[in-house]
């Protein structure tokens, strides 16, 4: 397990709902999770373990390994990263610009995230970068690129046929398996998970990752997608994080600007209340194994809980709690037909419900009833 890679648990609040079924440590900076990206610079260093909300950026990783035996980093107090069960001396360095601040973060960091896995995932993927000598060939397929062939990487089985890649502002990457379809518009930076799909005519707007086995189509803008989930149909989804085994029905739309252009209340799980955290932009924040009807329509910051059903006539509240059946939030779903619908969608993936995984659901469905 990597949750030994790290000093806590990674159940702060400000990741409200995403780390709801899972420690925040396994949410994704870019396509992949901290835990992954953390596990692979780790490997030499056994005896490291770091905070979950420190990212694995090139400044973190180069203070992180640098780290002797019984040496901790600290910030203010706080320790950051500690080599050994014991500390007998101190890194003392700002950990600000290396921080996860809250799960609106993850959209925001996307990009950075993106760049500082790509030569980890050059190796994971087996991802191969075209060559400009290959965009006759590729354009005779119908493959456009704008920008830099070089910044295109291809995972074994990656397919790619009529669309238009933009290259100039960041990379394009697809995982083993993972396919673009027919009239797609992607501008990067962008990754897209092994076995993930884009469907036809899906544009995309980078910064944006879309996880392992998802499908993806509409308009997505500056969106983190985690693995497993659907957003196949129309509909926009702008500056948003989706967790794991959601499904948003087809026409599913969020809002991420107000129409006075201003800040945005979003909702602080901690003070159980909307309170401004100075952002423009901020679309939808949706945690694991939630659903929505077709044409929802999310109002500007929206939280959704893990283990919803999104249903009902009007917009939604802006934060609809767990396990709410329809959106009002006020009928619970019955918990055995929740685990009975979790299990349906994983199977259809060849996936389980581990009893880790079971045991985080009961135990969040009893804090909600």
């Amino acid at each position: 397990m990597t949750d030994s890679l790290f000093l806590d648990g990674g159940d702060s609040a400000d990741f409200y709902p995403l780390n709801a079924l899972k420690g925040a440590q396994h949410l994704h900076f870019g396509v992949r999770s901290i835990a992954k990206q953390w596990k692979d610079l780790l490997s030499s260093k056994p005896d490291v373990r770091v905070h979950s909300q420190v990212l694995p950026t090139e400044h973190a990783a180069s203070i992180v390994l640098g780290l002797k035996n019984g040496q901790a980093w600290k910030d203010k107090g706080l320790v950051v990263a500690q080599c050994g069960d014991t500390i007998g001396s101190i890194h003392e360095a700002p950990v600000a610009k290396d921080w996860l601040v809250d799960a609106a973060s993850l959209f925001e960091k996307c990009g950075e995230g993106l760049a500082a896995d790509l030569p980890r995932l050059k190796l994971s993927w087996r991802l191969r970068s075209l060559d400009e000598e290959e965009r006759g060939a590729w354009a005779q397929r119908g493959v456009v690129v704008h920008g830099p062939m070089g910044r295109i990487h291809l995972g074994p089985g990656a397919l790619l046929r009529d669309v238009s890649l933009n290259t100039e502002e960041g990379d394009i990457l697809l995982g083993p398996g993972a396919e673009i379809m027919e009239g797609s518009r992607v501008r990067g930076p962008f990754a897209l998970g092994e076995n993930a799909q884009l469907r036809m005519g899906t544009l995309v707007y980078g910064p944006a990752s879309v996880g392992q086995g998802c499908k993806v189509g509409g308009e997505i803008s500056n969106v983190v997608v985690h693995d497993w989930s659907n957003k196949a149909h129309g509909g926009f989804l702008g500056n948003a994080v989706i967790g794991e085994w959601c499904n948003l029905g087809a026409e599913t739309t969020c809002s991420n600007l107000k129409n006075t252009y201003g800040e945005i209340a979003e909702w602080d799980e901690g003070r159980q209340g909307f309170h401004s955290k100075g952002r423009q932009f901020c679309g939808l924040i949706m945690g694991d194994h939630s659903k929505t009807a077709i044409h929802t329509a999310f109002p500007t910051a929206t939280v959704v809980g893990s283990m919803a059903q999104v249903f009902g006539p009007g917009a939604p509240p802006r934060h609809v709690p767990p396990f709410s059946w329809g959106h009002e939030g006020n009928e619970v779903i019955v918990l055995e037909k929740a685990l009975s619908t979790a299990r349906k969608v994983m199977a259809r993936r060849k996936q389980t419900l581990t009893p880790d995984q079971e045991r985080a659901i009961r135990q969040l469905y009893k804090e909600r009833t």
